[in-house]
């Protein structure tokens, strides 16, 4: 192994993304000994070691190499993407803690796979690399080679890149956030009565006679977060632990088995409890769709690998249909990480909504992001910003914009955050038992929810599986919705009357309104279960393409740079504008992009003040703005950059592509 050589450029499912091999650092997913460290940290449910020097690495390589099944299996050469750094010498000369910081973020593990551009035929090319198997991957055209360690893999990349004529990458482990914004103190308030979110007099979801027509009976919703308490007194309506259909990805703990692992791990139970505690049992909380079945995906929280992701975004068990699928997680909400996941999450969401269901899809649920004080935009998540989910904002009891709730073009509806003091906090499910229960106490000691249940919630965290739920009810209204469907009659039937953020509703040229910061606006589940009782669904989805290959200066803090499309041949429906730009800039969180309609109706992706990465940045931003408009005229991209001081930037192509329905 050339350690010498630190820098890589892989291809994920055909697109390019740098790394920085670390010379002096392994990762553990246990508490084995490692032999001269200097310093080790927790990351990942895991330690990362920092060696005495390159040399140990050498040396560990060696000893490992002879004994391999003693100790070189438990451990794993760390990476870090580079497009969620800055310089080198501007990391370096940041405070330790904010560079620590940054680190964690960008930190990516290795596995014992790799994701490689193949098919079954091209297999035995790489008997040199010793592989112990291989998988087929949900990117197609794209097959998974296993080898039996970590750095037996990192071999086979050195043996690939030497031989020439391969496009592959590492299935890396990384860690996921989620997104329940940090509390200053807990709500008080007693159990369903005080479940301000269902009930307040003002603002609240309008379930008004919901539950006479719908309660999410035979709809099953997967809650993919760190935990899930699956015999919780208030998840009688979890499927049990034999059934098969819960999934464990992380290390410790039994494999079908999502159940937390410790009291800390309640962010997946509390949010599991928005969703879809169980009803009309007199015990505790109730969910938005109460009687809908529940299973459970243990998955964020460490460094868990990302075919895992794509197995747990398309799960769909053997025997069942998985029709909603629940994400309060995401990328780091820092307003510096360029908000990229991997090919193989993408097409797990992919698969989900083409192909589970019969073909319908699920409906995938994704909160926006907790980063707008920290200079974030939900426009930069490829999460939340896929045109597969539905990317959710956070709304206080009182009508205005969730502080910490970010404006972006993706986000398509709002549901219930909160904010960190009380009475703004919503109340749900916790992990059972004195254990979660004093510590609960111990970080809010005004607590006033009883054991099992917590008073101590927020976050986009939290809106996003009330949207699970309530899609849980249109689905038992209307079996026969597709996932696009009910994205629309979400945006449709949405409220906004009152409503305080920072950003302005806007009527689009198809009949919708829109705001950055609340999408189509607070949901509405009476009314959206009314529109979904006489819905005739959206035809078959169909694209049309263009790409703009010249660039061009980007003026420094002066007007866009705007480069058009000539859609006059096209006719569509639109529902979904994806942009994919290429941008090169000192400094990319000065630049502020922006697509415009022929009908002039604009989405913005806002300039980052705190993101100070450089050089190329590949971006692919979603607009639902635009939903409802005719794709037919003149498109215009634009970049601009707001800082005139900086130094000019690069347009390097860009391309769009309107997805939608032939009119």
């Amino acid at each position: 192994m050339a350690w010498g050589q630190t820098d890589y450029t892989f291809s994920d499912g055909g697109k390019k993304a740098a790394y920085r091999l670390s010379a002096d650092e392994v990762f553990s997913p246990s508490s084995q000994a490692v032999p001269s460290v200097r310093s080790a940290s927790n990351w990942g449910g895991g330690q990362v070691h920092v060696l005495q020097s390159s040399g140990v690495m050498k040396t560990l390589r060696r000893n490992y190499a002879q004994s391999r099944a003693q100790s070189r299996q438990s451990m794993a050469p760390v990476f870090y993407y580079q497009g969620d750094l800055p310089s080198a010498a501007k990391l370096a000369a940041m405070p330790a803690a904010e560079r620590a910081k940054r680190l964690d973020s960008a930190r990516r593990v290795m596995t014992a796979k790799l994701l490689v551009q193949m098919d079954e035929s091209r297999y035995q090319e790489l008997a040199a690399t010793q592989p112990s198997g291989k998988e087929t991957s949900l990117l197609s055209g794209w097959m998974l080679v296993v080898y039996p360690d970590a750095f037996a893999a990192l071999d086979a990349v050195e043996w690939m890149i030497k031989k020439g004529g391969w496009e592959f990458t590492p299935v890396f482990a990384r860690v996921s956030f989620t997104r329940q914004a940090a509390l200053q103190r807990q709500v008080n308030d007693p159990l369903y009565p005080k479940q301000w979110h269902l009930a307040n007099t003002s603002f609240n979801l309008n379930m008004k006679n919901a539950w006479d027509q719908a309660t999410g009976k035979g709809v099953n919703i997967a809650v993919v977060d760190d935990a899930l308490e699956i015999k919780h007194e208030d998840f009688t309506n979890a499927y049990p632990l034999e059934s098969g259909y819960h999934r464990n990805f992380k290390s410790d703990g039994a494999p079908n088995d999502p159940s937390p692992a410790k009291a800390s791990e309640n962010h997946g139970t509390y949010c599991g409890g928005l969703a879809a505690a169980a009803g009309f049992n007199n015990i505790g909380v109730t969910g938005v769709a109460p009687e809908a079945r529940v299973m459970g995906l243990r998955y964020v929280g460490g460094a868990v690998a990302d075919d895992a992701a794509s197995i747990a975004l398309a799960w769909q068990p053997d025997g069942i249909l998985t029709h909603v699928s629940s994400n309060s997680w995401g990328p780091q909400d820092d307003g510096k990480s360029d908000g990229r996941v991997s090919e193989l999450q993408l097409a797990g969401m992919e698969k989900a909504v083409t192909t589970n269901r019969n073909g319908l899809g699920t409906v995938i649920s994704v909160s926006c992001g907790n980063g707008r004080t920290d200079g974030d935009d939900a426009s930069y998540d490829a999460f939340s910003g896929s045109r597969f989910a539905i990317a959710v904002a956070a709304l206080g009891r009182d009508g205005k914009q969730s502080s910490y709730s970010e404006n972006g073009m993706s986000v398509a509806v709002t549901a219930f955050g909160g904010e960190f003091n009380p009475p703004e906090v919503l109340w749900s499910t916790n992990v059972s038992g004195d254990e979660a229960f004093q510590l609960k106490a111990t970080n809010f000691p005004t607590t006033q929810a009883p054991v099992n249940y917590t008073d101590a919630g927020n976050g986009t965290s939290a809106a996003a599986p009330q949207v699970s739920g309530a899609a849980a009810l249109l689905l038992e209204m209307n079996p026969k919705l597709g996932y696009r469907d009910v994205k629309e009659i979400l945006m449709k039937s949405a409220l906004r009357d009152g409503l305080q953020g920072s950003d302005d509703f806007v009527l689009n040229g198809g009949g919708f309104y829109f705001s950055h910061s609340f999408g189509g606006g607070l949901m509405n589940v009476s009314g959206a279960l009314d529109l979904a009782s006489k819905w005739t669904n959206l035809g078959p989805l169909v694209n049309a393409s263009a790409t703009a290959d010249q660039g061009g200066g980007i003026p420094d803090g002066g007007d866009f740079l705007i480069r058009t499309f000539d859609f006059s041949k096209a006719n569509l429906r639109v529902e979904h504008v994806e942009m994919t730009i290429t941008v090169k800039h000192a400094r990319r969180g000065d630049l502020q992009f922006a697509i415009v309609s022929p009908f002039g109706t604009r989405s913005t992706a806002m300039q980052r003040p705190n993101d100070d990465n450089a050089d190329f940045t590949d971006y692919v931003f979603t607009s639902v703005h635009h939903w409802g408009e005719s794709s037919t005229g003149q498109w215009q991209v634009g970049v601009k950059d707001t800082n005139a001081n900086s130094i000019a930037g690069q347009l390097v192509k860009v391309s769009l592509k309107l997805y939608g329905v032939a009119q």
